[in-house]
């Protein structure tokens, strides 16, 4: 079975073709116009809708032509779009093209949870991947710890209560007056910083709490108040982002450790656009061997948002439920679940 992947949830408008016989991937694009955002220190949503609407139909054609398949129902088997959470008008594009190629087509599709996607991202590059197995999804939008009992069921183990640690990171980065996103930068600085050298310190929320939460709008705080102080001239700001990433990453591991434990499980997988982060994916490793569990990451192009893991998602959903009704409409806010 080919699947066509369409993710238009966020800021990325992207596109891809997943063959569920050799379980690969055999096209894929992503475009990102970052450029346009970062001048407003955040995603605009309406710029965002109009680069999808420009952007789609054009890529949907370029997937096909890369991966020699022709874009019509005698090749095409199922149409999986994200369905949300994200921004709704970037949503409508997606899930209005998906609908009307499987209108046009007379080829089923089926609406994607974007967290799922990510949840079962871990797969476009690990066979195998074992069930059950504790699952954290790591974004600016989201940090949720989850009890994966199969590629179509979850359980929520905890969350955040406040700030999503990608939302943490880019706050930082506005604070330390790093372009948006700022994500990549601060890990840059973190695997260049040496942790033995003197640096400023910030607090580990919750880490020493028996419950599986986050929090993370009291480190912004510190972050913040720490800046407005003396203290702060003593450090470069390579410095102070770098303590920050290393504070989130130990609240991150030391939560996933107790879900762990709790549910008596060795394996955790990791996705979600923080998983990108190179020092914490070196960290995750270390740590893994220390405590005696399998830590397992997507590629790093398949930790942000991407149509590749959707049409993943999809064809497991759709193995389970069967197509979706054309009257299904997309929604800005879902839960893991909710399809």
């Amino acid at each position: 079975m080919i699947v066509l992947g369409i993710d238009t949830s966020c800021d990325d408008t992207s596109v891809a073709l997943y063959d569920t016989d050799s379980e690969t991937v055999l096209s894929e694009m992503v475009s990102s116009r970052m450029e346009l955002h970062a001048r407003y220190g955040g995603v605009v949503p309406e710029i965002a809708a109009r680069q999808h609407l420009e952007l789609l139909l054009p890529m949907i054609e370029r997937v096909h032509e890369d991966a020699g398949v022709a874009p019509d129902p005698e090749t095409i088997d199922l149409i999986a779009v994200t369905r949300g959470p994200g921004l709704i008008g970037g949503l409508l594009v997606g899930f209005s093209c998906a609908k009307a190629l499987s209108l046009g087509w007379n080829v089923p599709f089926v609406g994607v949870n974007h967290i799922e996607g990510h949840l079962v991202s871990v797969s476009l590059s690990h066979q195998h991947v074992p069930y059950p197995h504790i699952a954290m999804i790591v974004s600016g939008g989201h940090s949720e710890l989850y009890k994966a009992v199969s590629p179509v069921e979850y359980s929520l183990l905890g969350e955040t209560r406040d700030d999503a640690a990608g939302e943490l990171l880019d706050k930082t980065g506005r604070l330390l007056d790093v372009p948006f996103p700022a994500g990549r930068v601060i890990d840059e600085w973190t695997i260049k910083s040496n942790p033995d050298d003197s640096h400023p310190s910030f607090p580990r929320p919750l880490i020493d709490r028996e419950n599986i939460e986050f929090s993370f709008s009291g480190l912004k705080t510190a972050c913040l108040y720490f800046l407005r102080s003396d203290e702060s001239r003593k450090y470069a700001r390579e410095t102070i982002g770098a303590e920050v990433l290393r504070s989130v990453v130990d609240c991150l591991l030391a939560k996933s450790l107790l879900a762990c434990r709790r549910e008596n499980l060795q394996t955790l997988v990791i996705s979600g656009g923080v998983a990108s982060s190179e020092y914490f994916r070196k960290t995750a490793e270390g740590f893994a061997l220390e405590n005696n569990l399998e830590v397992l990451f997507p590629e790093q192009r398949h930790c942000t948002d991407n149509a590749s893991m959707i049409a993943l998602a999809g064809w497991h959903r759709y193995r389970v439920n069967g197509a979706d009704s054309y009257e299904l409409d997309c929604e800005a806010s879902l839960s893991v679940g909710e399809c």
